[in-house]
């Protein structure tokens, strides 16, 4: 069976995919982004994915060229079009065709919305844990989901080239703020620790994680330096796409005991209760009628 996408209007397979070369999201990298999981065809939080790109689009002057309400109605239309399965859909709005300067929007936003069947990381970064390297970056914008993800790419590769899974964001203090495309979290004396300045994405998973900590562990919101971090008990990330995943090793450096700790396997069966909970409660959800 095919993969249908939809690109400004149209419900297309991959092969008629297609943006104009001189949108402004090619041209000038003028654009926002956001993803959400789907369950066996179900999506996990679609109204927070969808606000938070409004949000994103908002806070660069994008108009967004369709209603919140609208945009998860042509989600469901594209859910019905595909395969039941894990998967996700990636959000894209550009600002569209540009002018005669090549510069300034001249036309409406374009939305592209990717349907990506889920394959899922290895069961090893669960069982044995992630490594990663640290990295200082400067990114514009850094707590919107723009599509200029020029400073992660760096970072993968160099990631790579260290033999290791991910890299982390360092600030001008040289502090720890997050991953490439995950939130990280702390333990240490049983507190939970994370980041929550604007330096960061705030993620929709980073947000449930925490609503299920704040009845078994206190949180601290602060960021870290790598001495300190490699010093906590434990640590762990979390995505949409990664869940969460136990973080063992920063920089050469153990964490903890450098092996997957007991806050972090709990937290975890919490979000999986959590997110069979959340589908239960919301069975009703399965179409969104005009």
């Amino acid at each position: 069976m095919p993969v249908f996408h939809y690109v400004n209007g149209k419900v297309v397979t991959e092969d008629e995919a297609r943006i104009s070369v001189f949108d402004l999201g090619l041209l000038r990298g003028y654009g926002v982004f956001d993803y959400v999981q789907l369950y066996k065809g179900r999506p996990f939080h679609l109204r927070a994915h969808v606000e938070r790109l409004h949000c994103s689009a908002q806070q660069i002057q994008l108009d967004l060229p369709m209603s919140i309400e609208e945009i998860e109605k042509t989600v469901w239309n594209l859910i019905e079009r595909n395969e039941p399965i894990d998967a996700g859909i990636r959000f894209v709005i550009t600002g569209g065709l540009s002018g005669k300067d090549l510069l300034t929007p001249g036309h409406t936003s374009s939305l592209i919305m990717l349907f990506h069947p889920f394959s899922p990381y290895k069961e090893e970064y669960y069982q044995n844990g992630m490594r990663a390297i640290t990295t200082p970056v400067l990114r514009y914008l850094p707590h919107v989901k723009t599509t200029n993800y020029m400073p992660a790419i760096f970072a993968m590769k160099k990631a790579i080239g260290a033999g290791v899974d991910d890299a982390l964001y360092l600030n001008d203090e040289g502090r720890i703020i997050e991953g490439t495309t995950c939130n990280v979290f702390f333990v240490k004396n049983g507190v939970l620790i994370t980041d929550n300045s604007d330096q960061l994405v705030k993620g929709v998973t980073r947000d449930v994680v925490l609503r299920l900590a704040q009845n078994h562990y206190p949180i601290e919101f602060r960021s870290l330096s790598l001495a300190e971090a490699t010093s906590c008990d434990e640590a762990f990330l979390t995505s949409s796409i990664k869940d969460m995943i136990p973080l063992v090793q920063i920089d050469h450096k153990k964490v903890g005991s450098g092996h997957p700790g007991s806050v972090s396997a709990h937290l975890r069966t919490l979000f999986h209760c959590y997110i069979k909970d959340y589908f239960k409660s919301n069975k009703h959800l399965t179409k969104v009628t005009a």
